[in-house]
């Protein structure tokens, strides 16, 4: 079920002028549509005024005016034609909670949950099996692209799909060896779909769609940023049915997607690495204070996969982003 000409505008809408994650502009969408939601915070009358009357329409919830003021400030509807223009241009869908493609798992991130995503390629395929989220640093070693394609092929070997964040590194060498097998990757980037970052990659994302699927909370014209992307890793481990972090430095985005996926119940498991290696201080670090499991071989894999009972998000884990 494809969002019509009216719902896309007003979900395009929202994507440009609410932040990633943003409570406030879900639970408006999620209790008027987004639509009349739109249409309410743009319309006539003050701030006070506009929030006093979303109160009383949305059963009591209180509404800041402060993020009133700028969803008004930030909203240009010359940009969102430009975006719309863009995501009919590159072959972009956009798919809400209505669709059937829509990922249930993402109902785990409560009100951090994306109202909207954007995607290229098709997830038909993906939500019918489980899935591994395999991340890591932007500059592995050797040894870390060899240990990231021996988790693929046990992975793969296993009938898990692999998800990773699109970025250079460990994500892309989980990404092209699960397309070079035949497998079913999906890729969460950062920014619109209409300017892939980074463009090194592109080639490997089209095949990639061959099977599988690049998506984004962003519409069109939406630049990829540090906050975006560390936001972004919510909905890499909220995707998957567990996550395996191979290699990683103490602060870095790799290890927030392993501290999203155990405060949302998933399992983690880590790829140890010898001391003194600055590359392994984050996948120690989780292991430490997330409890993840050691992988001591690809087929531990198995083993980190089985999803347990499904915790609510806690609100340290909404904030994690602001720790790496």
């Amino acid at each position: 079920m494809l969002v019509d000409a009216a719902e896309l505008r007003a979900r395009t809408a929202w994507g440009l002028i609410a932040r990633p994650a943003d409570p406030i502009a879900h639970h408006l969408q999620a209790v008027l549509g987004p639509v009349d939601s739109l249409g309410y915070v743009l319309g006539r009358g003050t701030l006070s005024q506009v929030a006093r009357v979303l109160e009383r329409v949305t059963g009591g919830e209180h509404i800041p005016r402060d993020a009133l003021g700028l969803y008004r400030s930030r909203y240009r509807p010359e940009r969102v034609t430009t975006a719309i223009t863009a995501q009919h241009r590159a072959g972009i869908v956009a798919i809400s909670p209505a669709h059937p493609w829509w990922p249930k798992a993402l109902s785990d991130l409560q009100s951090h949950a994306p109202p909207t995503l954007w995607m290229l390629g098709g997830l038909h395929q993906s939500v019918l099996s489980q899935s591994v989220a395999i991340v890591g640093t932007l500059r592995p070693t050797p040894a870390g692209r060899s240990h990231t394609a021996f988790l693929v092929d046990a992975a793969l070997g296993s009938g898990l799909s692999v998800i990773s964040g699109g970025s250079r590194g460990i994500a892309t060498e989980a990404h092209r060896r699960t397309v070079s097998a035949g497998g079913i990757s999906l890729a969460v980037v950062a920014g619109g779909l209409e300017n892939l970052y980074p463009d090194d990659n592109l080639a490997l994302f089209q095949t990639l769609c061959a099977r599988g699927a690049v998506l984004s909370e962003a519409p069109c014209t939406v630049a990829p940023t540090v906050e975006r992307f560390l936001w972004r890793n919510r909905i890499v481990a909220a995707l998957a049915d567990a996550t395996v972090v191979v290699q990683a430095e103490y602060r870095c985005g790799a290890i927030s997607v392993g501290y999203q996926a155990a405060a949302l119940g998933r399992c983690v498991g880590v790829v140890p690495g010898v001391w003194g290696d600055t590359r392994s201080r984050g996948c120690w670090r989780i292991y430490r204070e997330c409890g993840a499991m050691v992988l001591t071989d690809p087929s531990d894999i198995s083993v980190v996969v089985p999803r347990p009972t499904p915790r609510t998000l806690t609100e340290e884990a909404r904030v994690t982003h602001d720790r790496f």
